[in-house]
């Protein structure tokens, strides 16, 4: 832990001057204490080379290495009861400008053997993006002090889907990412892969307790539309996780809700009625909710 902590310290040096006080440290903690209690799952470790250098630490590659020009990061180790929903089971990527290669195999979540492709690797062309999805940016107690409630501190950083190597122009900002998703845009699919950038490995996916069949066809650019919007909103985590849930999985009524995410009929409904009233989602026959493809492109394109 203290290596870690140390890691993040580093980091925090690129943050505005006087931010990173006793009382941004002490958050900082609480941060790092909330990550320890709750990193129990991983898919798999990580390893990187990053502009020709080998690194088992992103953030100290982050620290050290100035800006990018390429990257290939290594999975190595995969848990293979581990939770794959929604986990495309991939050997590497490799990046530069925006594009690369993905090194993935095929494999069933429904077989009783799931792994059977695992040795049957294919070469998949992809262009490559990424964003900070978890992240601690330092506030002081003097900024902090104009402010009367902790809710009325503004955002002090707006996460946008990127190539990789925006994550390195962020982090000069002053933003400690705690975890980083990249998203491989194949011709005809999307892979996302949620990086842990303390514990240096892959996490899984949020939704990875819906069964994977679930899920609808999307086209790569209605992929990177939401990508692009998920990236930037700030909504609460409930919330962000039932809209990603709606989009992939297509039409779904209250109580399909209510039951994926454990909660109660009226909960569900609440969280479903604040994503309508920010026109993310359509209703069909006052039952059946989808997402708003006409609002996820405009907002999108405002941001791109």
């Amino acid at each position: 832990m203290d290596k870690v902590r140390e890691r993040c310290e580093r980091i925090l040096e690129f943050a505005p001057e006087g931010e990173y006080d006793d009382y941004a440290a002490k958050q900082l903690r609480k941060k790092l204490y909330s990550w320890k209690e709750n990193n129990q799952d991983r898919l798999t470790t990580l390893e990187y080379f990053i502009n020709g250098k080998e690194y088992t630490s992103l953030l100290d590659a982050l620290y050290r290495e100035e800006s990018l020009s390429k990257i290939k990061i290594k999975f190595l180790k995969p848990v293979l009861d581990g939770k794959w929903n929604f986990s495309k089971p991939t050997r590497e990527i490799m990046e530069k400008g925006g594009r690369g290669i993905a090194r993935t195999f095929d494999f069933d979540p429904d077989s009783l053997n799931r792994w059977a492709s695992a040795n049957k690797v294919k070469d998949e062309r992809v262009m490559l993006r990424a964003y900070i999805s978890d992240f601690f940016f330092p506030i002081s107690i003097q900024t902090k002090s104009q402010y009367h409630h902790a809710q009325e501190v503004p955002r002090q950083y707006d996460p946008c889907l990127k190539k990789i190597g925006g994550i390195w122009s962020h982090v000069r900002t002053g933003v400690l990412p705690f975890e980083i998703r990249v998203c491989a845009y194949t011709p005809r699919d999307r892979y996302t892969y949620v990086i842990d950038t303390l514990s240096d490995t892959q996490k899984p996916h949020y939704l990875h307790m819906i069964p994977y069949h679930y899920r609808v066809n999307r086209k790569p650019i209605e992929y990177m539309m939401f990508d692009t919007l998920i990236s930037h909103i700030e909504l609460p985590p409930l919330v962000k996780k039932m809209f990603e849930f709606i989009f992939e999985c297509g039409e779904v009524t209250v109580a399909d809700i209510a039951h994926k995410f454990n909660v109660g009929n009226q909960v569900a409904e609440n969280n479903l009625n604040a994503l309508r009233s920010k026109e993310l989602l359509k209703v069909r026959k006052e039952m059946y909710y989808d997402v708003s493809m006409r609002e996820l492109k405009k907002r999108s394109d405002k941001l791109c």
